[in-house]
């Protein structure tokens, strides 16, 4: 009975060695397995913290690419009208004086031949304002009596008999910026004042319209802009690049993805010349459109400026009737 009670105790004491040696490996391996979840939750985490830095700076970014495109855009439009400008001080070329030869047959003399040279040919019709052109041994033609020169809206400038050269173009700004000011005074917009009315047979200088449409606005203090949020940011984009243009403090959203803004006055200004610039600079597109159709609203809008104080609005929502909660008529101010 001894030796099989010490042998029982010997199998049982060998048995829980063994069983304490299972449950540290047991337990080795849990942790090793915990420890590595653990590593691997906490790579997980950093490489999400990392994507959600750099989708922050993404979203950083796009604000400022824009600004960048709608300065490169203003640059490239004040780029174009200088070069318009540029062209349009560029002397145009001269006219080929011509003269019969031996048979009676027109042939080019060349260059043109200056003014007062004695010609047997008959001098040849000259454009209005461009330099006479005349062929050898002709009679020298009279010389011509001053004559007043219209400009827009029938602004006059006198010319020189002797030179009989257009105004230059600062004489053509003034006195455009005058036919808007009596325009402006002096009759609604889209009718020019009795003092600065051009000839029955000639029509109004659209940059007049356009210069009536300017004074309004710089008189407005703000205007309410009902549009599509694409619509609206596709006008933000392009007034950004203007002197004028501040983006408005507040958008209100609207249903169906509609928003409601309110511009000041300078900025109605910025948008109204980059619009007329792009509806003038366009092919038939989709620029084209959105830009006659905005400025053609605004242009209604500040045609009912009565000064009594009243918010105009300008709506680019064809597909909802006018409610009374959003579309209906301006609040007095």
């Amino acid at each position: 009975m001894k030796e099989l009670k010490r042998a029982l105790e010997e199998g049982f004491a060998a048995l829980g060695d063994r069983v304490d040696a299972a449950r540290r490996e047991v337990v080795d391996a849990l942790d090793d397995r915990v420890r590595g979840l653990h590593n691997d939750q906490r790579e997980t985490r950093d490489h999400v913290r990392s994507l959600s830095e750099h989708l922050a700076r993404a979203d950083h970014s796009v604000p400022a690419l824009r600004e960048d495109v709608a300065t490169l855009t203003g640059l490239v439009r004040g780029l174009h009208t200088e070069l318009g400008d540029i062209a349009a001080l560029l002397p145009a070329p001269g006219p080929v004086a011509t003269g019969p030869d031996d048979d009676g047959q027109q042939v080019s003399l060349g260059q043109a031949v200056p003014a007062g040279t004695p010609q047997t040919a008959p001098a040849p019709a000259v454009r209005p304002g461009a330099a006479a052109v005349t062929a050898p041994h002709a009679t020298p033609a009279a010389p011509q009596s001053t004559a007043p020169s219209t400009t827009p809206q029938g602004v006059s400038v006198t010319t020189s008999p002797a030179s009989d050269e257009q105004p230059s173009q600062e004489e053509q700004d003034q006195a455009l910026k005058r036919a808007v000011e009596a325009a402006y005074h002096g009759a609604p917009a889209d009718q020019p004042s009795p003092a600065a009315q051009a000839p029955a047979a000639e029509p109004q200088d659209p940059r007049v319209s356009h210069g009536v449409l300017l004074l309004r606005a710089a008189g407005v203090a703000s205007a309410e802009v009902v549009a599509h949020r694409h619509t609206w940011e596709w006008l933000a984009a392009l007034a950004a690049g203007h002197d004028h243009f501040r983006t408005p403090p507040a958008v209100d959203d609207l249903p169906d993805g509609r928003i409601r803004t309110t511009v000041s006055g300078r900025s109605l200004i910025a948008l109204l010349i980059v619009l007329w610039e792009t509806r003038e600079n366009s092919g038939l597109d989709g620029d084209w459109a959105l830009a006659s159709t905005a400025y053609q609203r605004a242009a209604t809008a500040l045609a009912g400026v009565t000064g009594q104080g009243r918010t105009i609005r300008i709506v680019l929502d064809d597909g909802h009737g006018q409610d009374d909660e959003h579309d209906g008529e301006g609040e007095d101010g």
